[in-house]
């Protein structure tokens, strides 16, 4: 094992350092499971707590808003404490909302738990897990290193989405008890999220736990400096979108593909197992080639996927041509997911200001959170059948065309830069 981890040369010791980034990548996963697990129960989800669509698009409008305040300041809390704490703090808080979830909440007593959410989950957790893994792994490596933290991250989310079917499945039983099975659904990633909360605290050691005394608020000012951290913010943006569009390919394939509930959250956990060739071969790949023709690909392979699947016929028949196509963009989704963050090293971003860094970019990048699920709510409720769906695909691409001008103009920053000599050649 430690000799095919020396292959892959993440820095420093390659055994230790793995293991490291796969703890922070699987609690990066599994910290999700409880905000976001509503999308891949989708339509249940809609019936078990009388939502309408726009209702439950609220909920990712909340999240992304105190999300947008929480990265913010989050970043410059994950430059000057604990990650070990931070991470255990944020994954156990998150863990006891969905305990709380399981009481007879109103809509207006689900928004404020999202709302709590959005800072337990996205406060200083993403900052501290973007900062730690930078500093495990050496400065070549970063598109390796990023590769194997989403690619845990898949796994992890792959095997949590999969019992959360089998929880459900159980609940439900035989009486096809769709509310039950959703209790079931919310107390396995409950106590799923704390126990790795838990675990952790236990196994993250405090010299993992990086923190820099020098950052105060005023690395934001200096951040917000360099044009880098802009571009990738942007970029950040059209990936994002995408992101919180994923989502609507799952009541897509069973409104018009006469796909089942359970082959959809089915589909849902197996295409995390596809990531780990976007996250893991990309990032290989990206450290060969460079994170700019590695996103481009990407951007382009997730257009021409997008239009090819608006354009199937609406057919039960299509369903298992959709489920192909869907799985190549998510693949090449990932590619892009894992390899933003690489760009950090390659835009050459101090490390000292990776968290402050990384926590602008997720509040310029993760604003899509904001207005993404109300948008696709809207369109779905006031266009009923296909066509809503068709507004919000349309409006997809032209986000992810928008990706692919902001990768042109990365390239030629790189190009600029590197002439004046500010980032290394190679």
């Amino acid at each position: 094992m430690s000799k095919l981890l020396e292959k892959f040369k993440l820095g420093g010791n390659s055994y230790r350092t793995f293991i490291a980034v796969l703890i922070v990548s699987f609690g990066g996963a599994i910290i999700y499971g409880l905000p976001y697990f509503r999308y891949d129960f989708y339509d249940v989800y809609l019936e078990t707590y009388n939502l309408t669509n726009t209702q439950m698009g609220v909920f990712g409008s909340v999240l992304g808003v105190f999300g947008m305040i929480s990265y913010l300041f989050g970043g410059v809390v994950a430059d000057k404490f604990s990650t070990r704490i931070i991470l255990t703090v944020s994954l156990i808080g998150t863990g006891i909302g969905g305990l709380i979830h399981l009481l007879p909440l109103s809509y207006h007593a689900l928004v404020g738990l999202y709302a709590f959410w959005g800072i337990s989950s996205l406060f200083a957790f993403w900052p501290a897990c973007i900062k730690a893994v930078r500093i495990l792994t050496d400065s070549g490596d970063q598109g390796k290193a990023f590769g194997f933290f989403e690619g845990g991250r898949g796994i992890a989310a792959a095997l949590m989405t999969l019992f959360a079917v089998i929880s459900f499945r159980i609940g439900a039983g035989r009486m096809e008890d769709q509310q039950l099975g959703m209790r079931y659904v919310i107390i396995f990633y409950s106590f799923l999220t704390i126990f790795i909360g838990i675990i952790t605290y236990f196994t993250v050691k405090k010299e993992d736990s990086i923190k820099s005394e020098e950052i105060s608020f005023k690395g934001i000012k200096e951040v917000l400096k360099m044009p880098a951290v802009w571009i990738i913010s942007f970029v950040t943006f059209s990936n994002y979108v995408f992101t919180q569009s994923l989502y609507y390919f799952t009541p897509y394939s069973t409104n018009f593909f006469a796909a089942s509930v359970t082959f959809a959250a089915t589909l849902a956990s197996a295409r995390r197992w596809f990531s780990l060739i976007g996250s893991i071969g990309g990032g290989i790949v990206t450290d060969k080639i460079g994170t700019g023709k590695m996103l481009l690909t990407s951007f382009l392979v997730m257009i021409v996927g997008t239009a090819g699947i608006l354009l199937l016929p609406l057919t039960g028949s299509s369903l298992m041509i959709f489920t192909v196509i869907f799985i190549i963009i998510f693949i090449f989704y990932n590619v892009n997911y894992a390899m933003t963050w690489a760009m950090l090293d390659e835009g050459a971003i101090p490390v000292k200001y990776s968290g402050t860094a990384a926590g602008v970019i997720s509040t310029i990048g993760y604003l899509p959170e904001i207005f993404c699920s109300v948008l696709a709510g809207i369109l779905i409720d006031q266009n009923p059948g296909v066509t809503g769906y068709r507004y919000y695909f349309i409006f997809l691409i032209a986000m992810l065309s928008m990706g692919v001008v902001l990768v042109i103009i990365w390239n030629k920053y790189l190009k600029k830069q590197k002439a004046l000599g500010e980032i290394k050649n190679g």
